[in-house]
């Protein structure tokens, strides 16, 4: 039985390896529009004529605007279904791209990466929610752990092919780059993304109807808890995001071409955590692997904010000691958020897009802010990022054990 919104099958599409390998793709769109132009915010700085707080704000707009640019697609996705949202989002990603290659002030690129952010939110939340069109709880985990496990090769090798373009061809044509990877992902999808909405759980496009949506959510303990506990886990990862670049390159001395390298360092431990979780999440389920995936971000971040408080005033521990502290904050977003994700979205089948829309909210809004007071409040040492790092993993801890408790 097909709808007009779904491409011409007499079968519902299932979750095929081909399928997962484009939503994966999809899902990319975040660290790709973050990570490859990270190596350039100091390059940015002086030809653009900002501070590192205006540069940085560059960052904070694109994820503000692709957290709450999800409270239009979620709902837009579950009214009109997946394929047609996502391949609209797509085209206008294209454009703003081509937009932030043109900017000549500061300000510019700020309202163009602001723009950018809202067109590319679509596809990531709704890449999720077909996950949960087509998987249930162990299942739609292990596939979000293997969708991460494929992302995550995206902060990897973008700082370093971000850094060879800088290098080559300067900062603009970064973003000339990101326009072409969202023409490709705009004809993959178009020729290969079916509709995966049943037809009895199209929602209607009315205000009352989607705030009515968002008050169960809200009101719902659990969901709260699993939405609170990956955001601030994400929180840590955009503190880092935001205050590495100045830190190492500035601070530290470290190349632009050679940031990358550390960058992808953590990114390597994601990718193992991700590929953990795949493997065990149906033996030990996500319930408990997320249980206790929180004890990491609380350890690691107060070791990692204790040192870089002492690093910022006394100058005694260096740059290693704190990153080998930060790591495994770093590394268990993969083990936190595809657990959290799956059962938060596991009770909402009839409207996956908006739950999934407003977990994305939070996550960026959250991490948005994160990002911004590290930006802001950057010193010229690793204080400020370790800081905000450290209340995140405290929070993400407290979230997850006041909020979740025991419920499964």
């Amino acid at each position: 039985m097909t709808t007009t919104a779904e491409p011409p099958t007499k079968t519902r599409p299932t979750l095929t390896p081909l399928l997962l390998a484009l939503l994966a793709l999809l899902s990319a769109f975040t660290p790709l529009s973050i990570d490859l132009y990270l190596p350039a915010l100091p390059v940015i700085a002086v030809d653009l004529h900002g501070t590192a707080g205006d540069i940085q704000l560059t960052l904070s707009a694109f994820m503000l605007a692709f957290g709450f640019g999800q409270i239009f697609y979620g709902p837009a996705g579950d009214r009109f279904g997946r394929r047609p949202v996502i391949l609209g989002g797509l085209a206008i990603y294209v454009l703003t791209s081509v937009g932030c290659a043109f900017a000549m002030e500061a300000s510019h690129l700020v309202l163009a990466r602001f723009l950018q952010g809202l067109a590319a939110c679509g596809g990531v939340v709704l890449a999720r929610t077909m996950v949960r069109d087509l998987a249930e709880k162990d299942q739609a985990a292990r596939a979000m752990s293997l969708m991460m496990a494929c992302t995550s090769i995206a902060p990897m090798v973008a700082p370093l092919i971000g850094g060879q373009i800088l290098w080559f061809l300067g900062w603009r044509a970064v973003f000339w780059a990101l326009a072409l990877i969202g023409v490709l992902a705009l004809t993959m999808s178009y020729l290969w993304l079916p509709e995966t909405l049943r037809p009895e759980y199209r929602q209607p496009l009315v205000l009352s109807s989607i705030l009515k949506r968002f008050g169960e959510l809200l009101h719902h303990r659990a969901f709260m808890g699993y939405a609170f506990t990956t955001s601030f886990m994400f929180s840590a990862l955009l503190s880092f995001i935001s205050g590495s670049p100045f830190v190492f390159i500035e601070k530290y001395g470290i190349a632009p071409r050679n940031y990358g390298l550390i960058f992808g360092g953590m990114i390597v431990f994601m990718t193992i955590g991700s590929l953990l979780n795949a493997r065990f999440v149906r033996v030990l389920g996500p319930d408990k692997i997320l249980r206790y995936a929180v004890y990491a971000p609380l350890l690691s971040g107060i070791s990692s904010m204790v040192l870089g408080q002492i690093e910022a005033r006394y100058g005694t521990v260096g740059m290693w000691p704190i990153v080998a502290c930060f790591a495994p904050q770093i590394a268990t977003i993969s083990l936190i958020g595809p657990n959290a994700m799956a059962l938060a979205l596991q009770r909402y089948p009839h409207m996956a897009g908006t739950a999934s829309s407003l977990m994305g909210v939070m996550q960026f809004g959250l991490g948005a802010l994160f990002g911004a007071v590290v930006g802001q409040t950057y010193d010229g040492t690793i204080g400020p990022m370790t800081l905000a790092m450290g209340v995140a993993g405290i929070l993400c801890f407290l979230s997850n054990r006041v909020l979740v408790g025991n419920r499964s």
